[in-house]
């Protein structure tokens, strides 16, 4: 392990991408809200919050 390439981190680069399509789901999620809603208006900042949450902690490798 003494000549890995510590430049790159294979698990960061990871959690990266899985946060990164988390993003571009939630970016879809709410563009379709806007076009065709599903849930009233009062409940959809509270369900943006909590995956924008979810996202975050998988960032940070919390699951």
């Amino acid at each position: 392990m003494a000549d890995a390439d510590c430049t790159v981190c294979p698990e960061l680069l990871t959690r990266l991408g899985a946060a990164a399509g988390g993003l571009l789901a939630l970016a879809e999620f709410i563009e379709s809200e806007q076009v065709e809603p599903t849930m009233p208006r009062r409940d959809l900042l509270p369900v943006l919050a909590l995956r924008a949450r979810n996202l975050a902690e998988q960032a940070q490798g919390r699951y």
